[in-house]
């Protein structure tokens, strides 16, 4: 191959082949492009590293950063303090009173029906009516009725500021 140099007016020259291209401009968009890759290698590298020092940092120990738990059920004191019988005696108990007619014929919890013999507990301010376990349940999680989400205690719960 037989290569040509050509020189302009402005004193520039450059090197071509016999087919007349000019062999600097391959080189330049491969060292352009290999470039562009490490710069993605390194900005994923770094966003790696960031992301993984920040999810396995643990809260550090000390006087200034303690962990609180809070209790936000109802105690065991306030729950056994709810009526507590069988669905049969509620049943007889209030004939004038449409008990059946608030709650349904079952279970808001658990969606069975009562049973005459079903242990049921009744929350006092709303007449919600539940199996003793569902309710006993629900209430060490949740403060509050899981029909009406009313509080069923007699003094209603507050955030008390320090």
């Amino acid at each position: 191959m037989s290569s040509t140099t050509v020189t302009g007016d402005d004193s520039d020259s450059y090197t071509t082949d016999s087919t007349g291209k000019s062999d600097g401009g391959i080189s330049y968009v491969l060292g352009l492009t290999l470039f562009f890759i490490l710069i993605i290698i390194i900005i994923s590298y770094v966003s790696y590293k960031c992301t993984r020092s920040t999810n396995s940092q643990s809260v550090p120990e000390g006087d200034d950063h303690q962990l609180m738990t809070v209790s936000i059920g109802v105690d065991e004191d306030a729950l056994m303090a709810f009526p507590k019988f069988t669905y049969a005696e509620k049943m007889t108990s209030n004939k004038s009173d449409s008990v059946d007619d608030v709650n349904g014929s079952g279970c808001s919890i658990c969606l069975a029906d009562y049973k005459p013999e079903d242990v049921v507990r009744l929350l006092p301010d709303c007449d919600h009516l539940f199996h003793c376990k569902c309710i006993d349940t629900w209430l060490k999680v949740h403060p509050t009725c899981p029909v009406c989400r009313d509080s069923p205690l007699p003094i209603k719960l507050e955030i008390l500021r320090s």
